[in-house]
């Protein structure tokens, strides 16, 4: 006896970043639903959708607090403190604070005690999930760039440098360009944007 098969297409499910230049592209002149469709590989009503949503989907691409694999529009029931969180988080990085997932869980919980929202768990899972959703990656800290910067330095080199060394004869000065002093040293690890330089 035949059986009758069923065959379900795959679906496609974009973030919200693609579905944005999606949008971006249906602006083009000569462009249409069809072919964008076609391109993305989602069903004419499915692009339909995103029109009837483009502001919403252009408002919270353009707010950059939706990771770029963020897929939905909706927020989540947690919504306030993983927009608070992130604020912070980026603020903090931009000051090149090392952050720690710890840390990041400790804020959180802070934000859920200012939110009044007692039934928050900043949770392992809560934390993986958070961080693909802002597209955060741990990495090693590198380089130097970041401790110091020519106009902390150019008063030194042209001022006080030059009166030290002048009290010394030239064979006794020594070049000593790196060493050790690990005294309350900051973490060589810390979470960061995905894609940008993570820099000591």
């Amino acid at each position: 006896m035949a059986t009758a098969q069923t065959t379900s297409r795959k679906k496609t499910v974009l973030t919200i970043k693609e579905k944005y230049l999606a949008l971006k592209e249906l602006e083009k002149e000569g462009t249409t639903k069809k072919s964008i469709a076609k391109k993305y590989g989602v069903p004419p009503n499915t692009l339909s959708y995103w029109v009837k949503n483009k502001s919403d989907i252009f408002t919270k691409y353009e707010s950059g607090q939706y990771g770029v694999k963020r897929q939905k529009l909706s927020s989540g029931k947690y919504d306030n403190i993983d927009k608070a969180v992130y604020k912070w988080f980026v603020n903090a990085r931009e000051r090149t604070v090392p952050i720690s997932g710890q840390i990041i869980r400790e804020k959180a919980l802070d934000f859920a005690k200012q939110f009044n929202e007692p039934d928050f768990k900043a949770s392992e899972g809560w934390l993986d999930r958070w961080k693909y959703r802002q597209n955060i990656i741990y990495r090693i800290i590198s380089g130097e760039e970041k401790s110091c910067t020519p106009g902390m330095t150019a008063s030194w080199e042209e001022t006080h440098l030059p009166t030290i060394l002048s009290r010394y004869d030239l064979q006794d000065i020594f070049n000593a360009d790196e060493f050790g002093l690990f005294y309350r040293m900051l973490p060589t690890n810390t979470y960061h944007a995905k894609g940008e330089r993570c820099a000591g």
